[in-house]
């Protein structure tokens, strides 16, 4: 057994996803707060005229509006969404006594026992690989091999997830 320090890209992927998405909020709303100010330091130069404020509150609005904060707000949701399902199935992998235990528990962690019975084959096929995958990755060899075979059972899985649950949007991290 290898004792070297085995990184997690996945992990590493989805937290960068994660920090990109909760940035680019971050300075959505700074720019948001800054058109709120700078309508407030107009708007006491206008002396009550009710058209010109009127204007200076629909210039504020579309501005606002092009921050595009709510759209930002579900890409950093789903960012976090990731992250975290990401984070619970290698912590439930790192967990259990065997692949075929992690299998369980990660099926029922991730998929809900109401969701399609067309699915279940696919579901149970796509956490086998991902737990036996880590598991060889963690515990036998951080080879790049296994960590390919982690990102593609990985990827399997949030096609299943995607198909029982809808598109979610992601962040890139590229």
């Amino acid at each position: 057994m290898d004792f070297a320090v085995r990184r997690h890209h996945l992990i590493e992927e989805a937290k960068a996803e994660l920090d990109i998405a909760y940035e680019e909020v971050k300075r959505a709303e700074q720019e948001m707060m800054a058109c709120e100010a700078e309508y407030f330091a107009k708007s006491r130069h206008l002396d009550g005229s009710a058209d010109a404020l009127q204007a200076l509150m629909n210039e504020k609005e579309t501005r606002q509006k092009r921050c595009g904060i709510a759209q930002l707000y579900e890409l950093q949701r789903n960012a976090i969404q990731r992250f975290s399902e990401i984070s619970s199935v290698f912590t439930i992998v790192h967990s259990a006594e065997s692949p075929a235990a992690a299998t369980d528990l990660i099926r029922q962690h991730l998929f809900r026992a109401d969701e399609p019975c067309s699915l279940r084959r696919e579901v149970k096929d796509a956490v086998g690989d991902f737990a036996s995958s880590l598991w060889a990755y963690t515990l036998e060899s951080s080879s790049v091999e296994n960590d390919r075979k982690v990102r593609e059972a990985w990827d399997l899985i949030e096609g299943v997830l995607k198909e029982v649950r809808g598109p979610r949007s992601r962040v890139s991290a590229s």
